[in-house]
């Protein structure tokens, strides 16, 4: 059993950083483009936090905890289990806060023929996306390493 959770646990963290990954490559090139694509690319972003970071964001916490009561080994208190769970938070506080609102203004600032502001938007975006996946890299980090351990 400990085995099937850690593989579902790192399916749905390599899910996240995947899909920020590829967001981060394709929107710059899907700004250029402007107008009715690019709204259509970032409002597809945007319902990426329901229907693919939220769940991810569930199944690394019902695993992770799982696997925290289900091992003698790990402890609530150590620093790579609390880095994780920092991680799921900061990571939903963005989507919540950042991204969501962030993207929806971004596709009606192109549907609006706003180019200039469409650019700044995704410049704010594009910076918290870049902290989102250090984070998650550096929070993989912490659990390969099981820092604090």
């Amino acid at each position: 059993m400990g085995a099937l959770l850690l593989t579902i646990h790192i399916i749905a963290v390599a899910t996240w950083l995947g899909a920020s990954v590829t967001q981060a490559l394709v929107t710059p090139a899907m700004q250029k483009t402007g107008g009715a694509s690019a709204a259509a690319w970032m409002r597809q972003t945007t319902r990426m936090s329901v229907v693919l970071y939220m769940p991810a964001a569930i199944v690394l916490l019902i695993t992770g905890v799982w696997m925290v009561v289900r091992e003698s080994l790990y402890d609530f208190e150590q620093t790579f289990v609390a880095i994780g769970f920092l991680a799921i938070v900061a990571g939903t506080v963005l989507g919540i806060k950042i991204f969501g609102p962030g993207g929806e203004k971004t596709a009606e600032l192109h549907e609006a023929g706003d180019k200039t502001g469409a650019d700044e938007s995704h410049r704010r975006l594009a910076m918290y996306g870049v902290f989102d996946i250090v984070l998650v890299g550096f929070t993989i980090w912490a659990m390969v390493e099981r820092l604090g351990l």
